[in-house]
């Protein structure tokens, strides 16, 4: 939800600049500047989840459950924690309970 509103604004806001770039006469140097920051922004949220991509490698040994269970807010399902203490990385797992 707030990641689409921030999309929303953004292509409004670089939207606006490239009005006033075209239309706005002695405006355009604002134009200029909503353009870059609204498309900064519009980037920025497009590809941030490509960026910040889970890294964890399940064919590793050392995986060993932490006891902590809990429900998956945003799906649901009951998870469970993995603690991999050579690399100090931690994985959640649905579980088949």
């Amino acid at each position: 939800m707030l990641r689409t509103a921030v999309i929303v604004v953004a292509a409004l806001v670089a939207l606006t600049g490239i009005v006033l770039i075209f239309f706005a006469g002695p405006l355009w140097p604002i134009g200029v500047q909503l353009t870059c920051v609204g498309l900064l922004f519009l980037f920025g949220a497009l590809f941030e989840r490509w960026r910040y991509v889970k890294n964890v490698s399940r064919a590793s040994a050392g995986w060993q459950p932490t006891g902590e269970r809990f429900t998956d807010p945003t799906t649901g399902v009951l998870t469970e924690v993995f603690y991999n203490a050579q690399t100090g990385q931690r994985d959640y797992r649905e579980t088949k309970d």
